[in-house]
């Protein structure tokens, strides 16, 4: 019987992933992530773009759903086709620059173990679609640097693509300005068409997102300089950002990223060797860009993740090159240190999808420390939001509302019939909602407003009602403990809306 051989591996590793992503989604255990149910939201509004993304997620959500129908598992088929198709893409790239099958399925299964990209294979965020383009991308340009004419168009297209799932796509421009740096034989590329075409057309894709832009007044640069506000020089949010990196990458995995940037510096930076010269140019300013804006303010712990795809090649080729290098004793504790890598991340990586089970091992995680907590109790509390609304005397005209844009993007997908919510602004950072307006087509409705914590309504809210009764509290528990409480507020009477007096924040 002949010996299965790394592509055999590959396919039936990707079968069980996608099979065990598929059933995980399909038995339910997660409700939309905040952002996920939001996206949708966009999806039921299709337009050139959107507050704070392009609109590639919306376009793929909307696709889905008229496809399948509404429901969590069309929504999140997408993450899980696109993390499949991203897998082969990384494979195939791998297999590519290092010439060597069984360490571009090392680099596969290594980010696949990793929660951040386990995540990424079920969610349904702006993150995997970027990633597929990004990597695309990638692919397409280093056969155009080789003298493929032909993947100069296709890379623009990657590139126009990515801009409109993620505008971290544009740090596809610095990457290669970095490459051609440090690769003058390249340079009179500058000088044919190719590149600009390329550009021509990725800008020509996104002009849309420009389009919408200049129509709102700019409100996505707005929102994206102010990720980047700060106060001062910290090495608070520093710690966090490290932390976080390995945590999401685990940390074995995660240092041996670290020890790949070490290698591709030495190798693709200094020595100027190939592949890792390339490959370090599409890592380099990414990973650069967030580690020096932690020093500033907090950084998302999947901002830079784009950087790992690349990374994990260099770190995969590194491997290979210095393991035959080692004596038998320290060679026996790389690939110890490897195995338990793989098998910590896989170990966090399961924690992280059944959370329940370190309750019953008596290590329950506090809620703020639980990854899936923010994905849990929405569907109850649209059943219990659900009942209140048809008590009211006229359910046909109650509308619901928020002070949190992720509130109510999941009352719009867990409340019976699905209906139109509002995201009121009491001084919170504009959104969507704000762009989409409609109070003025609600007065005289009555309505039921939802926060969280145990509370009393809000001033700015009892003023634009006629009547507000007193909270009714719902305790989304887990066994014994309760991991999140919502005030829900019956309204009467609405009055109208007024504006935010401070500030507009974005």
């Amino acid at each position: 019987m002949s010996r299965v051989g790394p592509r055999g591996l590959l396919a039936a590793f990707l079968l069980i992933v996608t099979g065990l992503r598929l059933a995980y989604v399909a038995a339910g255990p997660l409700d939309l992530a905040p952002d996920e149910a939001h996206y949708w939201e966009w999806s039921r509004r299709l337009d050139l773009s959107y507050y704070s993304k392009g609109p590639m997620v919306a376009y793929l959500i909307h696709l889905l759903t008229w496809a399948f129908g509404t429901s969590e598992l069309s929504i999140r088929l997408g993450a899980i086709l696109i993390g499949l198709a991203g897998a082969l893409c990384l494979y195939a790239f791998a297999r590519e620059c290092l010439g060597d099958e069984r360490v571009a399925l090392a680099a596969v299964v290594a980010l696949q173990l990793t929660p951040l990209f386990a995540a990424g294979g079920i969610l349904m965020t702006i993150d995997p679609p970027f990633f597929l383009f990004w990597l695309l991308a990638m692919i397409l340009l280093g056969r155009a640097l080789r003298g493929a004419a032909w993947a100069w168009p296709l890379a623009g297209i990657a590139f126009g693509l990515g801009l409109l799932a993620k505008y971290t796509m544009l740090f596809l421009l610095p990457s290669l300005a970095l490459y051609w740096l440090l690769a003058p034989e390249h340079r009179p590329w500058l000088r044919r068409p190719g590149p600009y075409v390329a550009l021509g057309i990725g800008l020509g894709l996104f002009a849309q997102v420009l389009v919408w832009n200049a129509r709102y007044g700019w409100v996505s640069a707005r929102h994206v300089a102010g990720q980047g506000e700060g106060s001062g020089l910290t090495l608070v949010y520093l710690g966090e950002f490290v932390g976080g990196q390995l945590g999401v990458l685990s940390p074995l995995i995660g240092l041996a990223l670290a020890w790949g940037v070490f290698f591709g510096w030495r190798e693709g930076l200094l020595r100027r060797r190939e592949p890792y010269r390339f490959l370090m140019a599409f890592a380099l300013p990414l990973l650069g860009f967030y580690l020096l804006l932690a020093l500033r303010t907090k950084v998302q712990a999947n901002w830079p993740a784009a950087a790992y795809l690349p990374l994990a090649l260099i770190t995969a080729g590194g491997i290979r090159e210095v393991l035959p290098r080692l004596g038998a004793g320290r060679r026996r504790g790389l690939v110890a240190y490897l195995v338990v890598a793989a098998v910590l991340a896989l170990a966090l990586t399961g924690i992280a999808h059944q959370t329940e089970a370190l309750a019953v091992l008596g290590l329950a995680l506090p809620p703020d420390l639980d990854p899936t907590a923010r994905l849990k109790g929405w569907e109850e509390l649209g059943r219990a939001v659900t009942g209140l609304r048809g008590a009211m005397p006229a359910p046909e005209r109650v509308f619901l509302f928020s002070n949190r844009y992720q509130i109510a993007s999941e009352l719009a997908f867990y409340v019976a019939g699905r209906p139109g919510t509002y995201n009121v602004n009491l001084g919170r950072r504009l959104n969507q909602y704000d762009l989409w307006g409609g109070w003025d087509r609600l007065v005289g409705w009555d309505a039921i407003y939802v926060r969280e914590g145990a509370r009393e309504v809000d001033p700015e809210i009892a003023r634009a009602f006629e009547r507000v009764d007193p909270p009714v509290l719902l305790e989304i528990r887990r066994g014994e403990r309760v991991v999140r409480t919502f005030s829900i507020f019956r309204c009467f009477g609405f009055l109208g809306m007024e504006p935010p007096k401070t500030g507009l924040s974005y």
